[in-house]
């Protein structure tokens, strides 16, 4: 009898100990910010927010250190990391801490270019992320919506994106449109590469790497697109400022809710969920941009409530 008893406890240790981390004990959230202040700032503010009006896992503490603090940091059971921002999630990967670690405001490219090197793609329910980019499907119905059509979509990508442009093209063949891709091997290709793609295409997709836009580059590709007439879908409202024709974007606001939503599903799924799209998103249009151009395109209020209605049922 006691052999059994002992055999019982024995095995209810060890399930216990193979239990996921986020299973066992949720105890708290350490938020690790790229830099102080601005987006990744709202990000952490709307996160702790969220979790302190609501119940359960809103009781969990939440800390937010710098990157520089990021020293600090060591291996504390029960801790959720979030790193807000490319630079907080490259420092947290390299210390390979057993902590799940969700990480938001980073390209899908970026995220999957650390899981890489790090040895994490094959650990994504404890290595996981909330990406900047858009579902294609819902970048394509925003096209749809604000400029029907055109359907010769130009898209710039970087060499070592072979996956990338192969679900793009998947993806625009789906919505009824074709998908030009065209590489850039360098930055001097990229105004040629450019002007090539903008005599085969309508209208130029506009995707979050930062090996081709960037604030080196978006006055040049802005004006090269406004020269040939050709609009450009963006991805952030800077760039619909600075002069893309519409984009749909997530502000950090958004980002934060839906990781917070995450981490108070976290004691009923046990672990973190693939990494996944933004779940809430924003339309912004530049209609000065669109006069200049000859083309009539809905109020950013129209084009979203569009939108919602098209995306029902995407994650």
């Amino acid at each position: 009898m006691h052999y059994w008893r002992f055999l019982f406890a024995l095995c209810l240790t060890l399930a216990m100990l193979c239990l996921p981390l986020t299973a066992a004990a949720l105890d708290g959230v350490t938020v690790v910010l790229s830099e102080e202040g601005g987006a990744y700032a709202q990000v952490a503010d709307k996160l702790r927010a969220v979790l302190s009006q609501n119940g359960g896992t809103a009781r969990l503490p939440v800390k937010m250190i710098a990157l520089k603090e990021g020293d600090s940091l060591r291996a504390e059971p029960g801790q959720l990391l979030l790193a807000v921002g490319t630079e907080a999630m490259d420092e947290l990967a390299k210390k390979k801490l057993p902590q799940p670690m969700l990480s938001v405001l980073v390209p899908r490219a970026a995220f999957e270019k650390t899981a890489r090197q790090n040895g994490r793609l094959g650990d994504p329910r404890n290595f996981s992320a909330i990406t900047l980019d858009q579902p294609w499907a819902r970048q394509f119905a925003l096209i749809r919506q604000a400029l029907p059509g055109r359907t010769k979509v130009g898209v710039l990508l970087a060499p070592n994106s072979p996956e990338l442009a192969t679900a793009l093209s998947a993806a625009a063949k789906v919505a009824g449109f074709v998908a030009i891709i065209e590489t850039v091997d360098g930055e001097a290709d990229l105004l040629p590469s450019l002007k090539r793609l903008l005599g085969e295409c309508d209208v130029l997709l506009a995707v979050p790497d930062p090996l081709i836009y960037n604030r080196n580059t978006v006055q040049s590709i802005l004006l090269t697109t406004y020269r040939h007439q050709v609009p450009l879908i963006g991805f952030s409202p800077s760039y619909v400022k600075a002069g893309a024709i519409a984009a749909v974007f997530s502000v950090p606001e958004q980002i934060g809710q839906q990781a917070a939503e995450i981490i108070q599903r976290l004691a009923a799924d046990q672990r973190l969920p693939l990494p996944q799209p933004p779940r809430y998103f924003s339309v912004g249009v530049n209609t000065q941009v669109a006069r200049s151009l000859g083309i009539s395109i809905d109020d950013e209020a129209s084009l979203n409530n569009k939108l919602k209605r098209t995306s029902e049922g995407e994650p």
